[in-house]
């Protein structure tokens, strides 16, 4: 099959560079989809934390908000037997949206 643009055009009607089109353009050989090659197998590694470890975290944090972060670990350790280290901890609460904002003690006030 004979491709309908060459590189220099594509180049021209998309605005990347070459060597994006000839990465795009071998992966789609080899998979037949335009895919980045890190996608086209296995990379990375698993999370430490599954759903279930997660959801004992919020269920954890919608009871009492104002913990540590090692006091949160030692509770993770006892009930779900998974040693994490803190920071595993923390980017975990970081992408369920919580933040290190502090309580303000007028907030506290009005609880």
């Amino acid at each position: 099959m004979l491709p309908l643009l060459d590189t220099s055009e594509i180049m021209a009607y998309t605005g990347t560079r070459k060597s994006t089109i000839e990465r795009v353009a071998r992966c789609y050989k080899l998979t037949g989809k335009p895919c980045k090659e890190s996608q086209s197998g296995n990379s990375g590694t698993t999370r430490m934390m599954d759903l279930e470890d997660i959801e004992y975290m919020h269920g954890h944090f919608s009871r009492s908000c104002d913990m540590y972060l090692d006091e949160l670990r030692d509770e993770i350790s006892q009930a779900r037997g998974k040693h994490l280290s803190l920071s595993t901890i923390w980017r975990t609460l970081h992408r369920m949206g919580y933040s290190r904002k502090k309580v303000s003690v007028l907030t506290l006030q009005l609880l």
